[in-house]
């Protein structure tokens, strides 16, 4: 059977062999064409997958922004509660646990296109990554975490380290300082800084400054001081600055070497706080040009070269045994500037032993600080109370920059003054009349006996007469010596008796007041009258020679002009001198001012409005408490800075109680108070700042001024009526 199937096989030979491959060919062509149809859509599918693109952008010392674009995210829907889909994204140590991916590590969640792209930013900050580490950036679905399966897409990227941790060189404070040269005038620095990022704004301040000065190369950093010509130049945000340091050409020497130094604000100069330091170059030839027309008028060049520097003169006044006042009128000091807080520029001026050592100066010695014009010029008074004062030593006014003590390196002008020790100090003698200083006490005027001396003239006349005279004796007021004249009437020997009313007159002794009343003891020259042949003038207490003619009683009546020496009563005026020790030293008195954000005064300030109390001046670091009363208001607490500034702001609320408030500052030792003005929302605002009112000493003197103007008054009705009455006799 095995042999018969086999050769049945063999019959159908070819046969069954073609079938068998038609059938396979089908097969096969039927599967080609159902696997194109099924791989077509497959092949769509993978192209749609999603996929990511990172560009990298590093912060220095910040963070690293991660740029991210994304395709093929089309099938992915947006979740209950998202207006469209999302995904989520993260940088991703390259190997890492995904299990181990926290819900508050950094990441976002990026929103999908329609066309299933996306476009967004991922940041890290440089505390998050390690230079040892590779990093790539994944992305999974969002509300989820992250795993192998869920992942929807991965990519690699590559962090610049060296531009993320920057060395540190790089961060080094450095800056240049190029010269400019005005002829005969100032050099400008143009100081452009990189590298100050690292400098930080102090108190008080609203950005980070930093000090410049120019210094002689090798120069001891320890005798900068602050009256150096300096800038603070302000620090932007990227740590760069930019500003110009103005050097007068009278503080340079072509003979000499010089840098630009930079140290921290409010502070001095050290070898270890300098930020940087570079050499400059200057132009001698541009800054001092030479002059070809000098050599032909070389003292007309020395003439400009006057107003260059500054000078004064100071013209001594002296009021004896009280002060000496010297006129200071001063040009060429229109290179001061003003010092933060000054509205103007200011100039110290105190009167100096010649050869004295400077460094000895205190602060609470007589000086002024007196204001600098636009043009340069000064005028103003030094007044020096005589007690501070020795005829025995010569002296000169000296002048230096405000807010520092003067050194021979700083003064910027000195004049010798010469003041006339006779005046200030007169004679015992006329110096008695200065005991008038006690005004209350009459007896003063008994010195004036004297001119009742001439009276004795009046004896040749009338011997008789002459024994009632010495009634007048007993009047003290010297200025009745001109009735005596009247005995000169011996007809009427008894209206002499009448000298004896002038003791009302006692009441001019007031005038007294004025020590200057010694002038009136010039009537102590009638003691000349010696020679009585002229005794015919007392009649003019300062001639009583006239007294011979005492037939001619009717000029008595003149005496009545004697009484006009009680005008010296007048002298209080010179009391007025007195104002001007008011101007002593107003700027060294410590005071509160009320200004906007950029330093200017105002007279008040609105509901709602900013304002910034400011006290100066004060010492470095004293911390003051600041509140606004009546219902206290704390304010931020006010420091004083190293230019003896202290300043506290406040943002008034717009339901403030309008009118008067008070500001008080209070430190451990002084508080100091300042009255303002708090108007409507919708009031106008600006001006000078308020300033608290009051009497002082210029008041005190003025009102002592109008009593003795009113008191000197009295005494001329009543001795003018009593020389009436005496003429109707």
């Amino acid at each position: 059977m095995t042999e018969t199937a086999l050769a049945a096989r063999r019959a159908r030979g070819d046969g069954g062999q073609l079938r068998r491959r038609g059938i396979l060919a089908f097969v096969m062509t039927a599967f080609v064409a159902v696997g194109g149809v099924i791989a077509a859509p497959i092949a769509a599918q993978a192209a749609e997958e999603p996929s990511i693109m990172v560009g990298v952008t590093e912060v220095a010392n910040e963070r690293v922004v991660f740029a991210i674009e994304g395709t093929g995210f089309g099938d992915i829907q947006a979740l209950p509660g998202q207006t469209e889909p999302h995904a989520y994204f993260k940088l991703n140590e390259v190997g890492s646990d995904l299990s181990e991916v926290a819900q508050d590590d950094t990441s976002i969640s990026a929103s999908i296109a329609e066309g299933g792209t996306l476009s967004d930013e991922l940041s890290v900050p440089i505390g998050e990554l390690d230079a040892s580490k590779s990093y790539e950036v994944i992305s999974w679905p969002s509300r989820s975490f992250p795993t192998e399966e869920n992942v929807y897409a991965r990519t690699a990227v590559t962090i610049d380290w060296d531009a993320l941790f920057p060395s540190d060189e790089a961060a080094v404070p450095s800056f240049t300082a190029e010269a400019t040269e005005f002829a005969d005038e100032r050099v400008d620095f143009a100081i452009e800084g990189s590298g100050f990022g690292d400098v930080t704004a102090l108190p008080g301040q609203t950005e980070p400054h930093a000090y410049f000065t120019l210094i002689e190369v090798d120069a001891d950093l320890s005798e900068v001081g602050q009256a150096d010509t300096a800038i603070s130049a302000s620090i932007a945000e990227d740590g760069t600055l930019s500003d110009v340091l103005e050097v007068p050409a009278d503080d340079l020497d072509a003979t000499k070497s010089y840098e630009v130094i930079s140290w921290p604000s409010r502070s001095f100069p050290s070898d270890d706080n300098l930020y940087a330091r570079t050499a400059v170059t200057i132009d001698w030839d541009a800054l001092f040009p030479e002059e070809p027309s000098e050599p032909a008028e070389p003292s007309e060049p020395a003439e400009p070269e006057e107003p260059v520097g500054p000078t004064f003169a100071a013209e001594a006044t002296e009021v004896a045994n009280e002060r000496v006042d010297f006129a200071i009128e001063g040009s060429g000091f229109g290179d001061v500037t003003a010092l933060p807080g000054q509205t103007e520029p200011h100039v110290y001026f105190k009167l100096n032993e010649v050869g004295s050592d400077l460094s000895e100066v205190a602060q609470d010695d007589t000086s002024i600080s007196a204001e600098v014009a636009e043009d340069g010029t000064i005028t103003d008074v030094l007044p020096v109370p005589a007690g501070e004062l020795d005829s025995a030593k010569s002296y000169e006014v000296i002048s230096w920059p405000s807010r520092s003590f003067p050194t021979e390196e700083n003064v910027y002008a000195r004049a010798d003054v010469t003041i006339d020790w006779d005046a200030l100090f007169p004679e015992s003698d006329p110096s008695e009349p200065a005991e008038p200083s006690e005004p209350a006490e009459p007896g003063e005027p008994a010195e004036p006996p004297e001119p009742a001396e001439p009276t004795e003239p009046a004896e040749p006349a009338e011997p008789p007469d002459p024994a009632e005279p010495t009634d007048p004796t007993e009047p003290s007021e010297p200025a009745e010596p001109s009735e005596p004249a009247e005995p000169t009437e011996p007809a009427e020997p008894s209206e002499p008796a009448e000298p004896t009313e002038p003791t009302d007159p006692a009441e001019p002794t007031e005038p007294a007041e004025p020590s200057e009343p010694a002038e009136p003891t010039e009537p102590t020259d009638p003691a000349e009258p010696t020679g009585p042949a002229e005794p015919a003038e007392p009649t003019d207490p300062a001639e009583p020679t006239d007294p011979v003619e005492p037939t001619e009683p009717a000029e008595p009546t003149d005496p009545a002009e004697p009484t006009d020496p009680a005008e010296p009563t007048e002298p209080a005026a010179p009391s007025e001198p007195a104002a001007p020790t008011a101007t002593a030293e107003p700027t060294q008195e410590t005071a509160i001012e009320l200004t906007d954000g950029s330093g200017n005064p105002l007279d008040g300030v609105a509901q709602g409005g900013d304002v910034t109390f400011r006290i100066a001046p004060v010492e470095a670091g004293t911390e003051f408490a600041v509140t606004v009363h009546s219902d206290p208001v704390t304010l931020p607490t006010a420091v004083g800075d190293a230019d003896g500034v202290a300043t506290s702001s406040w943002t008034v609320p717009a339901d403030f109680p309008v009118g008067d408030h008070t500001v008080r500052f209070v430190s451990d030792t002084d508080t100091y108070e300042l009255t303002f003005t708090v108007l409507a929302a919708d009031a106008p605002g600006g001006g000078s700042g308020l300033a608290p009112t009051g009497s002082g000493p210029a008041t005190e003197l003025l009102a002592g001024a109008g009593i003795m103007t009113i008191l000197c008054g009295a005494v001329l009705i009543l001795v003018r009526r009593r020389v009436v009455s005496a003429s109707a006799r």
